[in-house]
């Protein structure tokens, strides 16, 4: 892993890093992100729930721990979170709505959740490519990092709303045998 991670940051200045054990059982992979955080800066996304798992996060080695929506247990986690580091993204994770599974994130427009995790100190959002314009215009109004899910081929547009950076997996092919 550490390999690939190396020949990554010939390419690119960062790596977002979604560890699907993380965030669906809970179970992150830490001895991996650690590998990876060692070759590259990183933006982790470890499943985190709890606020105290945000450390778990940051010890791995992550410039960034990105907090998803989708897994995050409340609100006030994530203010726990906060009085822990700063180095936190907030990803919005989206279906028909804001998911969560706390009542006072999930369905919510962009701009009033902003509004009230901006209280908490959150200041780098990253979102879906169908959240991008309506983010943008947040942006524009109140001045965040904003960073979005997309294809390469949608940079062009992005770049027009002012998004910071774009997460994407459009990258060309690493040679795994090296």
């Amino acid at each position: 892993m550490r390999k690939l991670a190396s020949k990554l940051s010939d390419s690119y200045k960062r790596l977002y890093l979604f560890d699907v054990d993380g965030a669906s059982r809970n179970k992150p992979q830490l001895d991996i992100a650690q590998e990876i955080c060692d070759e590259i800066p990183t933006m982790y996304e470890g499943g985190v729930r709890y606020s105290q798992n945000v450390i778990d996060v940051l010890i791995a080695g992550a410039d960034k721990a990105v907090i998803g929506t989708a897994t995050l247990a409340s609100l006030n986690d994530l203010r726990g979170a906060f009085k822990l580091s700063e180095n936190i993204t907030l990803k919005v994770d989206y279906r028909d709505g804001i998911m969560s599974f706390d009542p006072a994130i999930a369905g919510r427009a962009f701009l009033d959740l902003y509004r009230e995790t901006a209280q908490i100190g959150v200041s780098d959002f990253v979102v879906p490519m169908n959240l991008a314009e309506e983010a943008a215009k947040a942006k524009k109004e109140h001045g965040f990092s904003l960073g979005v899910f997309a294809t390469m081929a949608e940079q062009t547009g992005l770049k027009g709303l002012g998004v910071d950076y774009i997460v994407t997996e459009d990258f060309r092919r690493i040679d795994h045998d090296e």
